[in-house]
């Protein structure tokens, strides 16, 4: 497991990324620091990383469990306790986006499994996102990968997929002929 950077460390990574001198880096953060310091009891956000809280911890009673007083109840009073929620954004940088269930887009009519797969290595993975792209853009994954194919039907038939209306999409489909309007 790598070490974790010293603060030296990373004022210069900043000053080299920012441009700016360490010292300056230094002072910037020194003040992001105060600020939070400051306005924590307010709830502060730091855009991209999390949010910072006080919040208040209630009295409780609690069993001790081991040393002389195991076996009591104690009296535990309440407090005042700094927390923080990391962004989404930032989980997800992380720890790694959660992947994407993929859905199986030859279910659309007119789309086989190798035009299935020039979307899926253009990012079209779920029914939502083949409707959500425009026409044009579908045309163009389809003459990248020089494959022939109108599009045209394609978002309308995957919308109906994406919302589960299999009846309405089955009764388009009857209409259609190799993915286009009959």
């Amino acid at each position: 497991m790598a070490e974790r950077m010293t603060k030296s460390e990373v004022m210069e990574h900043l000053a080299k990324k920012t441009g700016l001198k360490k010292k300056e880096v230094a002072l910037v953060v020194d003040e992001l620091v105060q600020l939070v310091h400051k306005e924590a009891k307010h709830t502060f956000l730091i855009p991209g990383l999390g949010i910072v809280t006080l919040a208040e911890r209630p009295a409780r009673q609690m069993l001790m469990r081991f040393g002389p007083k195991a076996g009591q109840t104690i009296d535990v009073p309440a407090k005042k306790v700094l927390k923080f929620r990391f962004a989404k954004s930032a989980k997800d940088a992380i720890l790694g986006a959660p992947p994407i269930k993929k859905d199986d887009l030859v279910i659309i009519e007119g789309i086989g499994p190798k035009i299935a797969k020039a979307f899926n290595k253009a990012g079209i993975l779920t029914f939502k996102q083949l409707a959500d792209t425009p026409v044009a853009k579908l045309q163009e994954i389809l003459t990248d990968a020089k494959f022939p194919g109108v599009p045209d039907s394609w978002p309308q038939q995957a919308r109906l997929a994406a919302e589960g209306k299999m009846d309405e999409l089955k009764q388009l489909q009857e209409s259609l002929i190799a993915g286009r309007a009959a």
